[in-house]
């Protein structure tokens, strides 16, 4: 090869790469772009208001049963769910009687474990994992059709204990009313995101 073709064929393979390198970088922007302009790219913001089926104006909260031996669980859950609702602002009204209600939810506390999750030093274990399992339900009387049903809603939370676990479960304790509150978030979480 010549030295001038030699330095054609660099001059074109330099031209062709400063080129490209624009595209890509063009390109690179482009995507980013598009995805901004889509908003976050797969994810999309809960709006409370929104995400609740329109034709829904009341609301009735049955009180969760308990095939638990914890003492009054179910009541805690069952006013930690209707605190989340009234903290959402829901565009619903909430009412006492199932039967003049345009949608009843409903709820089952099945169980409650606790494991282990993080020991000290010293052996004694710090942090526990609590596990509830539940079945809830919200049923649309307006067209006597269900709009969420999951028998078998699972929520985990890790919680600290000072001493006995059992301890935990005492009907003072302050700590089963954070545990009532994050289930409840999850509940109402699991359920709005459906619609």
């Amino acid at each position: 090869m010549t030295e001038t073709a030699h330095r054609m064929v660099s001059g074109l393979r330099r031209y062709l790469l400063s080129h490209t390198r624009h595209y890509t970088i063009g390109f690179v922007w482009l995507l980013l772009l598009g995805c901004l302009g889509a908003g976050p790219c797969g994810y999309h913001r809960l709006d409370s208001r929104r995400a609740f089926p329109p034709e829904i104006k009341t609301l009735a909260v049955q009180p969760f049963t308990n095939q638990t031996l914890r003492y009054r669980i179910e009541q805690r859950f069952t006013q930690a769910v209707v605190d989340e609702i009234l903290r959402r602002r829901l565009p619903v009204t909430l009412i006492n009687d199932p039967e003049r209600a345009d949608a009843v939810l409903s709820g089952d506390i099945k169980s409650i474990t606790t494991g282990q999750a993080l020991v000290d030093d010293r052996g004694t274990v710090r942090l526990f994992q609590i596990t509830v399992r539940s079945g809830v339900t919200l049923r649309d009387h307006t067209r006597n059709r269900v709009l969420f049903d999951n028998p078998n809603l699972e929520f985990r939370g890790e919680y600290e204990f000072s001493s006995d676990p059992r301890s935990f479960f005492n009907e003072e304790e302050p700590a089963v009313e954070r545990l009532a509150r994050d289930f409840a978030r999850s509940v109402v979480t699991t359920m709005l995101e459906r619609f």
